[in-house]
């Protein structure tokens, strides 16, 4: 009977699928993204961090297996490129580079001026216009490298 080889570890499997979401908010405190991040296979632990494009890592967690990263971060003035990445020991994988808006800085007027439009309104379409024009941006971009 042959002997089969005795694997002390099963082999490691490496993250794929990564999915990520993105949530502007402002709950009174100001502006805040909360991004979650998960890879739906792969070998704990995984690690997941928050990557500028610059390569700067923002944030790094390393949830309970199966469970995303949530990482939370007020806006800043000026627009930032960020990405997931989420890494075990078999391998990296990262999201795609995702554009996050600027805050919209807050204008000191009287709240009851006639057509004025709510704070959290007026950063929601702010943040809906500048996410618009990235993507059109790189959209304009990929046709004309395309031709």
């Amino acid at each position: 009977m042959p002997v089969l080889p005795f694997h002390p570890h099963p082999p490691i499997e490496p993250v794929s699928q990564l999915q990520t979401d993105f949530t502007l908010l402002d709950r009174g405190a100001g502006p805040r993204l909360e991004m979650s991040c998960q890879a739906a296979s792969g070998s704990p632990p995984i690690t997941y961090s928050l990557v500028g494009k610059d390569g700067h890592v923002h944030m790094r967690q390393t949830p309970p297996y199966g469970q995303p990263a949530n990482f939370s971060f007020p806006l800043t003035q000026t627009p930032a490129w960020l990405q997931c990445q989420a890494q075990n020991g078999a391998g990296v994988q990262s999201s795609p580079l995702t554009l996050v808006p600027p805050a919209m800085p807050t204008l000191a007027l009287p709240a009851s001026l006639p057509g004025q439009l709510p704070k959290a309104a007026t950063f929601v379409l702010a943040a809906s216009l500048t996410s618009i024009a990235a993507i059109t941006s790189g959209m304009l971009g990929w046709t004309a490298q395309s031709r």
